[in-house]
């Protein structure tokens, strides 16, 4: 599962969000695999179903305004987030790209 704070809801269903930054000390997805996006909460609220089609390490530092555009943000609003967590430049994070699977 994948969950998304409610306001990605919209965004990840008219496919205007394909990406997502997770800080997960090791890999919690693989390419290929398909998996509940739902809502923070408990209980989470599934909304979709996704398949990541890409996974990869990249450091703060390199997300770029067109990967952060795919997220839904500007590369600013991306590194203002991650530094407000702790993160710098060269920290790494997880990029998952993921497209909509029909149910």
């Amino acid at each position: 599962m994948l969950t998304f704070s409610a306001k990605w809801t919209d965004p990840i269903l008219e496919g205007r969000k394909d990406v997502t930054f997770r800080k997960w000390p090791t890999a919690r997805v693989t390419v290929g695999g398909t998996y509940d996006a739902a809502t923070v909460g408990y209980p989470p609220k599934r909304f979709a179903r996704v398949e990541v089609t890409g996974l990869r390490r990249i450091r703060l530092g390199e997300i770029d305004e067109p990967l952060a555009r795919r997220d839904g943000a500007t590369a600013e609003e991306v590194q203002a987030y991650w530094k407000k967590q702790g993160f710098g430049p060269d920290n790494e994070l997880w990029l998952v790209e993921f497209r909509l699977k029909p149910d």
